[in-house]
């Protein structure tokens, strides 16, 4: 078991004023690369050129992006690409739309801030030291720790929050690199994969979109709602404002729940595109943990390879790869919402959720409404198995309670799935 974390924070040092004005603050880790340094020596030994090859391959490189409301936020790049930019910040990942930043601005390599935060601090200075290696081992740059932990160890060689740093950079840099080495062994071995999946995904604007439709008032997600969205329903519905500009503009003051409400109340369909949903209603936060998601029962008997999830699966066809992803979650949910049996019977059934087909062909064939068809064990690679026992069974309740915590009635999200372009096979 890894040694507990020292406190190295029971005084405020003068080093945390250097840092607050370098705008550094202590964030979780990252994994992009940062260039090497440009000065190495043609006569480093090949224990120093180790080492700077375990920096380069584990320091994150941090960026400061500001979006087009002014913000600036600052993290640990984990990806980007021409859709999105992906921060780490405080340990988690946040992706933002690259149609809402104004600008990208990657901060100096972390060795090179090293160097002028080091010269700031005394040799003697060793709290203020040990913030500093604190600060390198957030963003990955684990030998560079090391080395300034041997520095400190040379003048108090029996220092212990040293000693227990130095241990535990050790075992987790080696950790680190062993890893690296089965990732790059693997992705030399393995050959080229083939897609996990042909099922035409929903797009984050559409998402967002389901978001806002499908999210509760009295207990809403986080959301944002700009100015420029309020004014824009202003200028398309005058009378339903009043006259006296200062009343206006204590709309625009109002919070975000009440300018939502407004949306809905003038029935805007046509800007709620623009309010930002930056997390999963509470009935889809259900619908991944019980239903869809990676342990949920929907993905484990409906989705596998050689039922629904397969290629042979025909119109109705369900996406099996990384199931706790938006893009997968949503598209599920909306390929179940609008799938129509070959009598036109709905999958759900919204008036008596008890009656759903959905939940129906998950029973057992002799109590069901709807029992789901033969299926050759031999293709499918195990006999079928019901999902519940009977309608009194938890996991069906759940999902009764989960169709009855949906928006009725169903929303016209206005976009068609699947595409035109796609070419579905017809029914199995």
């Amino acid at each position: 078991m890894p040694a507990r974390r020292p406190n190295i924070y029971s005084k405020p040092p003068r080093f945390l004023s250097v840092l607050a004005l370098c705008g550094c603050s202590i964030m979780g880790l990252g994994a992009s690369q940062l260039p090497q340094e440009q000065d190495q020596s043609t006569q480093d030994t090949e224990q120093q050129q180790h080492s700077k090859a375990a920096q380069a391959s584990t320091e994150a490189s941090e960026c400061t992006i500001t979006l087009d409301s002014g913000r600036s936020i600052t993290g640990i790049l984990m990806q980007s690409d021409e859709e999105s930019i992906v921060l780490r910040i405080n340990g988690i990942d946040t992706t933002y739309r690259r149609e809402r930043i104004a600008s990208v601005k990657l901060l100096p390599p972390v060795s090179e801030r090293f160097r002028k935060l080091r010269e700031s601090i005394p040799d003697n200075d060793i709290e203020s030291r040990l913030i500093l290696v604190d600060w390198l081992r957030d963003r990955r740059a684990y030998q560079l720790a090391i080395d300034e932990l041997d520095s400190i160890l040379e003048l108090h060689p029996a220092h212990p929050q040293a000693t227990i740093l130095k241990t535990w950079l050790e075992q987790h840099l080696k950790l680190t690199m062993s890893s690296n080495k089965r990732t790059q062994r693997a992705t030399t071995r393995r050959p080229a994969a083939e897609p996990k999946h042909s099922v035409p995904l929903l797009t984050p604007e559409q998402i967002n979109l389901i978001r806002v439709y499908e999210l509760d008032l009295a207990d809403p997600p986080r959301f944002r709602i700009e100015d420029s969205t309020i004014r824009t329903l202003m200028s398309q519905q005058p009378d339903a404002f009043p006259v006296n500009e200062q009343q206006r503009e204590a709309i625009l003051k109002s919070s975000d729940l009440d300018k939502l409400k407004l949306l809905f109340r003038n029935r805007a369909r046509n800007l709620y595109h623009e309010v930002q949903v930056d997390e999963d209603p509470e009935s889809f936060k259900v619908f991944k943990k019980r239903i869809a998601g990676r342990t949920g029962w929907l993905l484990n008997s409906c989705a596998t390879v050689r039922c629904h999830g397969g290629e042979a699966a025909g119109e109705f066809r369900l996406v099996n790869h990384d199931p706790n992803s938006p893009e997968s979650l949503y598209t599920n949910f909306v390929t179940i919402d609008r799938y129509k049996l070959k009598d036109g019977t709905p999958l759900i059934n919204y008036i008596d959720p008890e009656r759903s087909p959905l939940v129906q062909m998950g029973m057992v064939r002799s109590r069901s409404l709807y029992p789901h068809p033969d299926v050759d064990p031999v293709e499918f690679g195990r006999d079928w198995k019901p999902v519940f026992r009977t309608s009194t069974s938890t996991n069906f309740k759940r999902a009764i309670d989960w169709i009855r915590s949906l928006y009725t009635p169903r929303p016209d999200y206005g976009f068609q799935y699947p595409p035109a372009s796609s070419n579905p096979e017809s029914n199995p």
